[in-house]
């Protein structure tokens, strides 16, 4: 038969190890959701326009279209249509390809405007000189 003392020292023993087990399972649980957080962010949505020679000035992009790529070419007003259709929180970048150079438009300088559902109706950038 078991003592008192021993009882208590065995049941002292059980609650230092399950509060190790429960440290452990903390640090896995909260692991998890670290990664979890970090995949969730998206990289940017990436569109290469390019314009015609000599181009300068706005670039405006329609979003959404179905039967548009990614590669953009706009016309002599920078018009064009895209397939990419970013959802908020969402950015993107833009690579102008002029004269057979590709120039990179800032994420910051790109605009995303949306109507009141948050739906994106245009994406602009300005055509950075070289």
């Amino acid at each position: 038969m078991l003592s008192f003392q021993d009882r208590d020292r065995g049941l002292i023993y059980m609650i230092r190890r399950l509060d190790g087990l429960t440290i452990v399972l903390l640090a896995t649980i909260f692991a998890t959701f670290l990664l979890f957080s970090c995949a969730a962010k998206q990289a940017p949505r990436e569109i290469t326009v390019t314009v015609p020679p000599n181009y300068s000035g706005e670039v405006t992009l329609d979003p959404c279209f179905a039967h548009s790529s990614a590669a953009v070419s706009v016309d002599s007003k920078g018009s064009g249509t895209t397939s990419v259709c970013p959802h908020q929180g969402e950015t993107v970048t833009i690579t102008i390809v002029k004269d057979g150079v590709d120039l990179r438009v800032p994420q910051d300088q790109v605009i995303i405007e949306r109507a009141g559902d948050g739906l994106p109706v245009a994406i602009k950038a300005r055509v950075p000189a070289r």
